[in-house]
């Protein structure tokens, strides 16, 4: 690299940084995305409790939020990020909930005689 001066090769660092930072936040858009989603087949669906999709689908909402506020305004976004985060908490309270309770069998089973 000693094509390039030291400064050239920090605003490049820098700039490369700041590539993967937009990034990493328009891949947030797309887990966004599924955690609303997600969030409302779970409220919809019997096998799991509505309060766990509700849950999911509000931090899929604030994940969204965080995402277009990042690229609106980002130092808005650095204020907001410890508040629009807690929310990330249902994604840890549905993972417990599947290994500790799983899904509701007699009502899955019941569904699925259903469809036939």
């Amino acid at each position: 690299m000693s094509a390039f001066s030291v400064e050239q090769l920090q605003a490049l660092a820098l700039l490369f940084l700041q590539l993967h930072a937009q990034g990493y936040t328009i891949s947030m858009v797309f887990f966004g995305s599924y955690n609303l989603l997600i969030g409302c087949l779970i409220f919809r669906s019997t096998f799991l409790p509505r309060i766990l999709g509700v849950l999911l689908a509000f931090s899929g909402l604030c994940y969204l939020v965080n995402c277009f506020v990042n690229f609106l305004s980002p130092a808005l976004a650095a204020r907001l990020v410890p508040y629009i985060l807690i929310p990330g908490v249902a994604e840890l309270l549905l993972a417990l909930w599947l290994v500790m309770v799983g899904v509701n069998v007699q009502r899955w089973n019941e569904q699925a005689g259903a469809a036939r």
